[in-house]
């Protein structure tokens, strides 16, 4: 399992554009993808992938052509994509998935 926490320079509204525009089914790989927002009204996700090449695969391939457009649309120009930071899950469990996994 490949799991990462990140703070990204976006609201709620232009996270709703990305996700909007990524459509409904969710990528290769994905096992949770969680947006919590931060006292600041900017955003914190923390992404749970079976794998971290399902997660750069899609991060490359679908993901940054997305968010560059929503920000370009936006007026936001970051020097760069935010820093992720790896965390280990120990358990994680509830009635989204099949079965408890407990790494």
């Amino acid at each position: 399992m490949y799991a990462f926490e990140q703070d990204v320079p976006i609201d709620a509204a232009l996270h709703a554009q990305i996700v909007a525009a990524l459509g409904d089914e969710p990528p290769q790989g994905l096992l949770a993808h969680i947006a919590i927002e931060r006292e600041d009204g900017h955003l914190h996700y923390l992404d749970l992938w079976q794998t971290r090449a399902d997660c750069d695969t899609f991060t490359e391939k679908q993901l940054h052509p997305v968010v560059g457009a929503a920000l370009d649309r936006a007026g936001i120009h970051p020097d760069r994509e935010p820093p992720r930071r790896e965390v280990t899950v120990v358990d994680l469990w509830g009635s989204g998935f099949p079965h408890r996994i407990a790494v």
